[in-house]
């Protein structure tokens, strides 16, 4: 599996994942995440997407991810909160762009 370096910080980790999610997208796609369209809502509710990975001290998370389609990627989030992204030849070529925002 190839993984593409992120330019993510330690505070970008804090950040919720509906908001990685979008970050992660437009980076591959060289622009602002505010040109992205459609808005992540059309794909999924961030809400609901951000209260799945909320970080929680007092439970263990269980193992598990969520996947959809959003952009043309098909993207991945583990219940680590890792966010990985998949276009379709990448998908076809075996390939897989993973970003190391958590």
């Amino acid at each position: 599996m190839d993984s593409q370096p992120s330019n993510r910080t330690a505070d970008d980790a804090q950040a919720p994942v509906s908001v990685r999610v979008v970050e992660a997208v437009a980076e591959r796609e060289g622009i602002d995440p505010l040109e992205l369209s459609p808005p992540l809502h059309d794909a999924i509710d961030p809400t609901a997407l951000d209260d799945l990975f909320e970080s929680n001290r007092s439970r263990q998370r269980d193992a598990g991810s969520v996947s959809f389609t959003y952009c043309g990627y098909s993207v991945r989030v583990e219940s680590d909160g890792r966010v990985d992204l998949e276009t379709e030849t990448e998908r076809d070529s075996g390939v897989r762009s993973e970003t190391n925002s958590r």
